[in-house]
């Protein structure tokens, strides 16, 4: 992949389809610092040029892209390490199993900042510690919402 780019490649479509440990950096809305976060419940959409990832629906990082929509997702995957610029907006609160909002993210750029040589061989892996059959509920829920 070229450094930058305006959209997502279709290798970076396919690792983004969820169960990802992504970064998330937003602005502060009160210190206007930078903040880092987590999320996994993401979904690249097909179009290369927008992505929704669902946070719980009191998560700084919502509020965070309400003050200020700008925001940087940091990927590990496909070979490299990523950084998606673009600018979120933020759904309402969703009311199912858990409360929700939604993030979609117009993307801006794409850029591979990984350092002169290196490849990665191996992407990061997690698992869930609270119960399974709720995680099993929550992951579906949640993804209808996001492929909606």
């Amino acid at each position: 992949m070229p450094r930058k780019e305006s959209s997502l490649n279709e290798q970076l479509v396919d690792l983004l389809q969820g169960e990802k440990i992504v970064s998330l950096i937003t602005t502060d809305k009160d210190s206007k610092k930078p903040n880092l976060s987590i999320v996994s419940w993401l979904v690249a959409h097909e179009d290369g040029k927008t992505i929704k990832f669902a946070l719980g629906h009191k998560a700084e990082s919502a509020f965070n892209i309400q003050e200020n929509p700008d925001l940087i997702l940091g990927v590990v995957g496909a070979g490299s390490c990523y950084s998606i610029n673009g600018k979120g907006s933020v759904s309402e609160v969703i009311d199912k199993t858990m409360k929700y909002r939604v993030v979609t993210v117009e993307v801006e750029s794409v850029e591979d900042v990984i350092f002169y040589g290196g490849k990665i061989t191996q992407e990061p892996d997690y698992v869930k510690t609270y119960d399974e059959e709720l995680a099993k509920k929550l992951d579906e829920e949640v993804y209808a919402l996001l492929k909606g």
